[in-house]
């Protein structure tokens, strides 16, 4: 039975980026809550260029079993292991959680149980790598950050507040430290808690307010260098800010709805490192239009508006292995794919970098890009006729893995994606340096993808 890995571990990013071409999705799963039309849909990828909705991943909040049915639109989603958290408004305000929704959607579906629903309504949501959930809960235009943990199955809760005032905290993402980011549609400001104060009632809050001042008179500027996307009037960093994420070199990203029209055009900011730590470290900064002179401030870029009107921008996600940016457009009801890379020259064209899912208006439009550890893909489903063994398991931190196959590749993530180094101690042996919950995603040479759990105590 045992079989000998037939090649060296690749790094996945670096085989992303050689096959990406025009690709929108590269071996990843969208998950795109329909606010509108009450339900969750997944999209994959169909071919090098093109994605589809997958039906079998299909949520209908309409006909959902347990006493659980409801007409509420789903706001936001998030994802950890195989789970998938669904953040609802509208009308039975609440959050559902689908059990193993990547690896066997219906069986989800069928156990789908209820995590909260003290508020009247419920946005952005995120979860750490122990599984704990951040959301936004309360009523419209006034929520605070709420962390529901894991280790209780999610029945404490931990009112981290909205920082001294009336807030609307549209979507959240963690750094690679653990600190807590959010935009706060209602004040024009992002917001961070550092991830020592994460279990504090009525936390410590940062944040980096948008200017009140005249853009262009004190120093601001857009990245563009096409004419006719340069010489669109911004006049606020922020402008009702909803999506946010991290790219590959931990700077952050905010995507502005632009409700109010304040900007010409929608706009996307990437804040460094360097101005997150002083962030982090101030009570309150503000986004002064200089800093964007500075590569240790913040950078501006617009976008082209869909034909229906001037865009307006929701959730966000950005696939780290190729830093590419998907992003929920609300006006056009569908949504855009940029590459950071080639962000700078994209053409004032929306069709170009249209992508086609449907995301309806209003809500929030938090997507989700998951790993395909987290959904699997065709290739794993039909796997059952490949056999794969990990042993010891749990382990020390190091294992050995068998298979009736060679394995082609293997990539490492922990519950919520991130790619983990992997060693190789002798043949069919690897090791792992830290204690946790990890997935080995590997490629068999019949094209075949075994996704399996290792567990370091």
């Amino acid at each position: 039975m045992n079989k000998k890995i037939t090649s060296k571990i690749y790094v996945l990013g670096a085989l992303f980026c050689f096959f990406a071409g025009n690709a929108q999705l590269i071996n990843r799963a969208l998950v795109v809550p329909e606010f509108g039309n009450n339900t969750i849909k997944t999209y994959f990828p169909t071919t090098t260029s093109t994605i589809a909705v997958n039906p079998a991943y299909t949520i209908n909040l309409n006909s959902l079993p347990n006493g659980l049915a409801t007409t509420a639109s789903p706001n936001c989603t998030v994802m950890y292991g195989n789970d998938l958290f669904v953040t609802l408004t509208s009308a039975n305000q609440r959050i559902y959680r689908f059990p193993g929704y990547g690896n066997n959607p219906a069986n989800a579906i069928a156990n789908v149980s209820q995590i909260t629903n003290i508020g009247n309504d419920y946005v952005g949501i995120t979860a750490d790598a122990s599984g704990n959930i951040y959301t936004s809960e309360g009523s419209y235009l006034d929520t605070h950050i709420v962390k529901y943990t894991a280790a209780s199955n999610y029945a404490t809760r931990i009112d981290l507040g909205n920082g001294g005032s009336l807030s609307y905290f549209a979507n959240f993402v963690l750094d690679g430290s653990g600190n807590l980011w959010a935009t706060d549609y209602r004040n024009n400001r992002v917001i961070g808690i550092k991830s020592t104060d994460l279990n504090t009632t009525n936390t410590t809050f940062h944040s980096f307010m948008t200017n009140s001042t005249s853009w262009s008179a004190n120093g601001g500027h857009v990245e563009n260098t096409i004419a006719s996307l340069q010489n669109l009037a911004v006049s606020s960093a922020f402008a009702q800010p909803e999506g946010i994420a991290i790219d590959s070199t931990g700077k952050l990203w905010v995507a502005n709805n632009n409700d109010s029209g304040t900007n010409a055009a929608p706009t996307l900011v990437r804040i460094s490192t360097q101005l997150q730590s002083v962030i982090l470290n101030t009570a309150s900064t503000e986004a002064n239009p200089n800093l964007t002179n500075s590569t240790s401030g913040y950078q501006v870029w617009n976008l082209p508006s869909s034909v229906t009107g001037r865009g307006q921008l929701g959730g966000m996600q950005i696939d780290t292995a190729i830093d590419r940016i998907y992003v929920n457009e609300q006006v056009s009801g569908s949504g855009m794919w940029l590459d950071i890379a080639t962000l700078s020259n994209i053409a004032n064209n929306f069709t170009t970098y249209q992508l086609p899912i449907t995301s309806t208006n209003p809500g929030n439009g938090g997507i989700y890009l998951a790993t395909s550890t987290q959904i699997l893909n065709r290739k794993e489903v039909d796997s059952k006729s490949v056999t794969v063994s990990v042993y010891p398991n749990p382990s020390s931190g190091t294992f050995q893995i068998d298979s009736s196959l060679a394995i082609q590749k293997i990539t490492v993530y922990d519950p919520i994606g991130k790619q983990i180094p992997l060693s190789i101690t002798q043949d069919n042996k690897y090791s792992i340096q830290n204690s946790g919950i990890y997935f080995l995603q590997l490629e068999m040479e019949n094209g075949t993808i075994i996704t399996k759990k290792v567990i370091i105590p």
